[in-house]
């Protein structure tokens, strides 16, 4: 395995962990918060702070369903 495919595939595993851990809360957002900032605040590269910043506004960000952002109610049904 070469190593930009090792790269592509760690980061495609930190982000299934995170939406996964997300979806299924099986983490503390404020715990991961702190810790992905902190991640940010040591870095020596702005790209690597960019990388923490980014998984921390993961955190903020709906993981799916109502991509709208009106209530089913106001929206009507949903039609697949």
């Amino acid at each position: 395995m070469s190593i930009p495919a090792m790269i592509v595939f760690h980061f495609d595993s930190a982000l299934e962990l995170m939406t996964d851990g997300m979806e299924h809360e099986l983490f503390n957002k404020d715990e991961m918060e702190q810790l992905l900032e902190g991640c940010a605040k040591q870095c020596e590269y702005q790209a690597h702070e960019f990388m923490w910043r980014s998984f921390k506004r993961m955190l903020s960000q709906d993981t799916g369903g109502n991509v709208v952002g009106f209530s089913s109610e106001l929206r009507g049904p949903d039609v697949h």
